[in-house]
């Protein structure tokens, strides 16, 4: 997934791409999300902060300018770092 530079490019991005949403999300220092599921796919870019994201294939830490893609139904958990994080979130229901 290439990183953008701004909202307005990754939104474009992935409205090209099919995605019906782009909303940009702020998580709390420390915040822990336990296993869930999503009812859409996200494509999601890190632009502030840090996120270890947990799968049943293992864990990744990403930082600002790393992204992920999750489908739907994907069993997952994050863990926010000590200064939170903000993302760009392109969803696809």
């Amino acid at each position: 997934m290439k990183s953008c530079e701004n909202l307005i490019e990754f939104t474009a991005q992935a409205m090209d791409d099919g995605f019906d949403e782009v909303v940009q999300k702020e998580w709390a220092p420390n915040l822990v999300l336990e296993k869930h599921v999503h009812p859409f796919d996200a494509r999601v870019q890190v632009v502030a902060g840090q996120v270890k994201l947990e799968l049943a294939e293992g864990s990744q830490t990403l930082e600002p300018g790393q992204g992920f893609f999750i489908a739907r139904g994907t069993e997952h958990a994050e863990q926010y770092g000590p200064n939170g994080a903000t993302f760009w979130v392109a969803r696809k229901t």
